[in-house]
């Protein structure tokens, strides 16, 4: 067998998906793949002796094996559904994309089967949500067969569902399938000898396509997500891999590229960000957008504006009043900030609003500030006939460091209020009676809490929402006082990440998690934020506990989603070590931070949680409810499992298991305990 056919061969036997070549006259199977062993749990003999038809029984007819194959000789290729039973017992349902090929005189049957338990048991549960998300990231990386000739019919099954091309060594287009032109708009004529910039769209950066060619001409395989153009200036989103096929020489001949389309996914992405970013009462960007538009800025300045007694305001006229009020104020500020390639302008909590500057001039920013309080000053607004009088107060905050701009503008307007004043700049001063003083007094506490071994985790159940056991736990740190008084990590964390406490407290906690279920045969997650992952001590810290301990199938290692990551490979890399392990991968707090589809996918969780400030609105926020729904249904099309925190009650308990969220995590089913429920110690 030369080189090509043995990488066929081998392409065929570690496919995902199961592959039989079957005699039509008489049933013999002449091949099964790897995959389809090791799936069924037969051996090659004890297969051929039994005989498919005793393994195979029809999923909508009764008609024996026999008549299954000889209609395929009538028709030429079909799709099938069937169930399988494997050695074991287990029932399976397949689907089969079936192709005939007449060779040498023979009949055969070309089979690519797949395994749809998945598909099935997702179409029960979601049947009343949006079905055309079905497809989801499928690779197709088959590598296929031992003849030409069955690499051909495995190539005219896999043209059926995938964008399909090949090109020569210059780039130029050699092939299209019928689903290229199909999604693309674009005929064969107008695309073969062509290069594949006619579908580039310019919305892809020139350097994508870059690292992709110095890759492929480097022998190795590349995948990622592209958007590429239609004929008629429309576009459509793939998840592509592209492979240099080789010669007897080792020499590259050819490119081939198989894509998958996942345009409606990621509309739903863009949607679900949309959401993220956006003030659901004022449609400006929210805090969410304002944290991320920080970092990405070059030179920010930050102006915070709060309304003077608004509460008296929305306690005296109610709610429904409150908020149309906090429009009409949101739509003054924004008129009177004009030139929006300067400054943004969002709405965050409540009665709070900002505007991010980039490279404005400070005293010009410090005009526009009084130019908002004097026009609001002297605007009279009239909400359901009553004319409001409104004031506000303005800080602003010039640090140059993006990690200490919105925290020093709430620190100046905390202290504008304190003193009534319209408009304070930040600056230094105001640290010192404020931040050093709880610094330093933390840090005293920190300091004998780790020397007399207070540091230690509470334990709160997470609950499956079929079963309704109590198999998960979440380890929580606390700090317990000299006084005896539990300390919530609110208090102290962030001061100990200043720290040369900080990877003591992360150590300690993993150890007496470790210790506390090393016994037991429940699941449980520890917190992990990405200073930890890149801290060498503290990954051979828990890569010495798995090996010591030997439970990493029953650890969840849970990311910090609000965090951003700068050195994707370094956390990749931790990743893939730790499921090496049997651990699994959480996204904790997703909705609040840097929640997007590339993350996902390189991080290859195995669980979101949803954030418990979208939880918690389920009731009275229709948008919150709306942004969940296509959390959960987003990470069902990428096979992830959703927890909800914050569920504090039997009503939002039974709304997030009516939305198809797989676990419940909240005070409704416990509060952080020294032990886990139902044991010691």
């Amino acid at each position: 067998m030369d080189d090509k056919s043995a990488l066929f061969h081998d392409m065929l036997n570690y496919s995902n998906d199961m592959i039989f070549i079957i005699r039509i006259d008489d049933g013999h199977v002449d091949y099964m793949n790897e995959t389809t062993l090791r799936i069924l749990g037969y051996t090659f003999d004890e297969l051929q002796e039994l005989g498919i038809d005793k393994i195979r029984r029809p999923l909508k007819s009764s008609e024996p094996f026999y008549r299954h194959l000889q209609e395929l000789k009538q028709v030429g290729k079909l799709t099938d559904y069937a169930i399988l039973t494997k050695k074991d017992g287990t029932k399976i349902p397949i689907e089969a994309n079936v192709r005939y090929l007449h060779r040498d005189g023979v009949d055969y049957n070309i089979a690519i089967v797949r395994d749809i338990t998945d598909r099935i048991e997702s179409e029960k549960r979601l049947e009343n949500l949006n079905r055309q998300l079905k497809s989801s990231v499928i690779k197709k990386e088959q590598e296929l067969h031992k003849t030409i000739a069955f690499l051909n019919g495995y190539k005219l099954a896999l043209d059926a569902g995938n964008i399909v091309s090949k090109s020569d060594l210059s780039g130029n287009i050699t092939y299209v399938n019928d689903k290229f032109c199909e999604v693309s708009g674009f005929n064969r004529e107008e695309l073969i000898g062509r290069a594949h910039s006619i579908v580039r769209h310019s919305d892809t950066a020139s350097s994508i396509f870059e690292v992709l060619w110095r890759t492929v001409k480097s022998k190795k395989m590349w995948h990622g997500i592209i958007k590429n153009r239609k004929k008629d200036g429309g576009y459509y989103w793939v998840d592509m891999v592209i492979v240099p096929i080789m010669n007897e020489a080792d020499e590259i001949v050819e490119y081939i590229a198989v894509r998958h389309e996942i345009t409606k996914l990621i509309a739903q992405q863009e949607k679900l960000e949309h959401i993220l970013a956006t003030d659901a009462l004022t449609e400006y960007g929210n805090r969410h957008l304002l944290m991320k538009d920080i970092t990405e800025t070059e030179n920010p300045s930050l102006a915070l504006i709060n309304i003077d007694n608004f509460r008296e305001i929305n306690d005296f006229y109610g709610h429904d009043f409150g908020d149309l009020l906090i429009i009409e104020v949101a739509n003054t500020i924004n008129s009177i900030i004009r030139d929006r390639n300067s400054k943004k302008f969002y709405r965050l909590d409540g009665d709070e609003f900002a505007v991010l500057a980039n490279g404005l001039n400070h005293e010009t920013f410090i005009e526009k500030a009084k130019e908002i309080i004097a026009a609001l000053a002297e605007t009279h607004l009239i909400i359901r006939d009553e004319e409001i009088a409104v004031q506000v107060t303005v800080s602003i905050s010039f640090e140059h460091d993006k990690l200490n701009l919105f925290t020093s503008a709430d620190m100046a307007m905390r202290s504008a209020k304190k003193n009534q004043q319209s408009l304070l700049i930040y600056d230094t001063s105001l640290l010192l009676n404020t931040e050093c003083e709880n610094n330093i007094k933390w840090t005293k506490k920190l300091q004998k809490a780790i020397r007399n071994d207070r540091i230690v985790p509470y334990y709160q159940p997470i609950v499956d929402n079929i079963t309704g056991e109590y198999n998960k736990y979440e380890s929580l740190v606390r700090l317990i006082d000299e006084e005896g008084k539990v300390i919530s990590p609110f208090f102290f964390l962030e001061i100990a990440k200043r720290t040369k406490y900080y990877r003591s407290i992360t150590q300690t906690v993993l150890e007496k998690s470790f210790l506390q279920f090393k016994d037991t045969d429940l699941t449980f997650s520890v917190n992990l934020t990405i200073k930890d992952i890149m801290d060498e001590e503290t990954q051979q810290s828990i890569f010495t506990l798995l090996e010591s301990y030997g439970i990493g199938e029953r650890v969840v290692f849970e990311i910090v989603e609000s965090e951003g990551i700068e050195n994707y490979d370094r956390v990749i890399a931790f990743i893939k070590n730790v499921k090496e392990c049997g651990c699994k991968i959480a996204i904790d707090d997703f909705g609040t931070g840097y929640s997007n589809f590339e993350y996902l996918l390189k991080l290859k969780a195995d669980f979101i949680k949803i954030d418990g400030s979208l939880i918690k609105a389920l009731h009275n926020d229709k948008d919150a409810k709306i942004l969940v729904a296509t959390i959960v249904n987003f990470s069902k099309q990428l096979g992830m499992l959703t927890i909800a925190e914050f569920v504090s009650d039997k009503k939002t308990y039974d709304l997030v298991k009516e939305m198809g969220i797989d676990y419940s995590q909240g005070y409704y089913f416990g509060e952080p305990k020294e032990a886990p429920v139902g044991l010691s110690g």
